[in-house]
């Protein structure tokens, strides 16, 4: 047999020693080493990176959701993000839901993960914005503007929802290099996704731009709350002067 072939069968049996066959000529003592080494190290990574939703699970269904992962693992890159990325897009994916599972897991993965995310982004803040009626603007590369169906910002083990509760959401790094987050309304959300969609826009078309949506706000009204909001986004490094790639 191949080396190649040797190593291929190693690995499936370390991934899922019950649906692949015992390479030939490695005792199964040293083969329960390299894999428990192996597990322990992916399951710590995943653990690391979603510690909400681990907590709301036993020890052992925590372990069989990462058994099922570390079967189906490709490691093209043992880095803690890339392990974290590969574990959420595992649960979109591939996992099948258990009834066990709360109803927002999905989405509480995808938070904990953009979190983690965020906090390693290599992207610098922008110049300093002092006002911003008169700038072409842009949201800062270290924050995020999400819709959840669930209140994942809340949750923990002592509350976890089963009804819908639409939560608006910006998440992003500050001025101290933390990852923090601001819970929004429909409004400042929707000025917010406009300006992540168009670097370099300016308040005027922005509030153009929102002025259908809010009919029943005087153009005036309007420009005078999103001049405010941009300018308390700006204070915190979320808003910043447009600058051309």
């Amino acid at each position: 047999m191949k080396f190649q072939q040797v190593q291929q069968q190693f690995v499936a049996y370390l991934r899922s020693p019950e649906q692949s066959e015992k390479p030939a000529d490695v005792t199964q003592e040293r083969l329960n080493v390299y894999r428990e080494l192996l597990f322990n190290n992916v399951t710590g990574f995943v653990s690391g990176a979603f510690p909400v939703l681990k907590s709301l699970y036993s020890e052992q269904a925590w372990q069989q959701r990462v058994q099922q992962f570390f079967a189906l693992y490709r490691c093209e890159n043992p880095f803690f993000l890339s392990i974290a990325e590969s574990f959420l897009a595992f649960l979109q994916k591939q996992y099948q839901l258990q009834h066990d599972d709360p109803v927002f897991m999905l989405e509480l993965a995808h938070y904990e993960w953009l979190e983690l995310e965020l906090a390693t982004r290599k992207a610098q803040g922008g110049p300093e914005l002092t006002e911003v009626k008169r700038q072409t603007l842009q949201l800062s590369e270290l924050a995020s503007v999400q819709a959840y169906q669930y209140p994942v910002h809340k949750i923990c083990a002592e509350f976890q929802p089963t009804e819908p509760e639409v939560s608006f959401l910006l998440i992003y790094r500050n001025q101290e290099d933390e990852v923090t987050f601001v819970a929004l309304n429909q409004l400042t959300t929707l000025l917010l996704q406009l300006l992540g969609q168009q670097p370099g826009a300016t308040l005027t078309e922005l509030v153009t731009q929102m002025q259908p949506y809010v009919p029943q706000l005087h153009a005036d009204q309007l420009f005078s709350g999103a001049e405010q909001m941009l300018t308390d986004f700006a204070a915190k490094g979320i808003v910043h002067a447009f600058q051309a790639q």
